[in-house]
């Protein structure tokens, strides 16, 4: 699995909020995308489907795919809503979790020390 490699943390940052924003916009091509959020080592990035014409289901499948298919290890979790989510590994990732609710995508992670 080929991890996040950057030379700074903000470097990684970027790294990942650039595959995130490239998974949200393969399950919802004219994604809408508010600023990303940076702290520290932590990662937020969110797009949703100004359409509104896909399920969160649908949304979490279509994005973790692509991710999978990038090197992500993607583990669905169970929920009992029409909430989604999927929790997110990669090397240099230390956590990531992928939300789909009310047809939008949040990614929440922190980058490993």
């Amino acid at each position: 699995m080929a991890g996040i490699t950057a030379s700074s943390p903000e470097e990684a940052r970027q790294q990942v909020s650039a595959q995130i924003r490239d998974a949200i916009k393969e399950a919802t091509p004219h994604a809408v995308y508010p600023d990303d959020e940076f702290e520290g080592r932590s990662v937020r990035v969110a797009g949703w489907d100004p359409e509104e014409t896909q399920s969160n289901e649908a949304l979490l499948q279509r994005s973790t795919a692509r991710l999978a298919a990038r090197g992500w290890q993607v583990f669905p979790e169970a929920t009992d809503s029409e909430d989604r989510s999927a929790l997110l590994f990669k090397d240099g990732l230390a956590n990531g979790r992928l939300y789909a609710a009310n047809q939008s995508l949040t990614f929440v992670g922190d980058l490993e020390a």
